[in-house]
């Protein structure tokens, strides 16, 4: 399924991304507005808006294409000390591509990105009862096994 609003979709379509590596069902290409050098974002193939949307199999392979990269970006980069694994899902939580994406982005020290918890809203209200079971309830009904 292609979206033809979604520039992510147009760029699968017309070839021009930065491809690193291309499974059956997602592509890793290079970030073209990299957090750091090697930034690397992982690409379902068929548009699909967000983490929720994706099939078993686009979420194993974007798995472990995403720890490939992982391991490549490690490799080829000496200075890569660690890295980040970041998925956004929906407008709220700054997805700005509204096609589900996984970026691997390469961290070294003193590199100037944060990500920041503001400590000033804790704490915050437990679940309920009622919700805890209602979460574990829906978690069972959608883990495989």
């Amino acid at each position: 399924m292609h979206d033809d609003t979604c520039s992510f979709c147009r760029n699968i379509a017309e070839g021009s991304f930065d491809v690193v590596a291309r499974g059956e069902r997602v592509l890793a290409v290079l970030d073209r507005h990299p957090i750091n050098r090697g930034h690397v974002l992982v690409i379902p193939l068929r548009h699909a808006p967000d983490f929720a949307s994706l099939t078993s199999d686009e979420v194993t392979e974007l798995a472990l294409v995403a720890q490939a990269a992982d391991r490549a970006i490690r490799d080829v980069l000496a200075t890569t000390t660690g890295t980040n694994l970041v998925m956004s899902n929906g407008e709220d939580a700054d997805q700005g591509t509204l096609h589900a994406h996984l970026h691997v982005i390469p961290r070294q020290p003193d590199d100037g990105y944060e990500f920041r918890e503001d400590a000033t809203r804790y704490p915050l209200e437990p679940l309920s009862d009622g919700e805890r079971d209602a979460f574990r309830s829906a978690m069972g009904s959608r883990t495989p096994g």
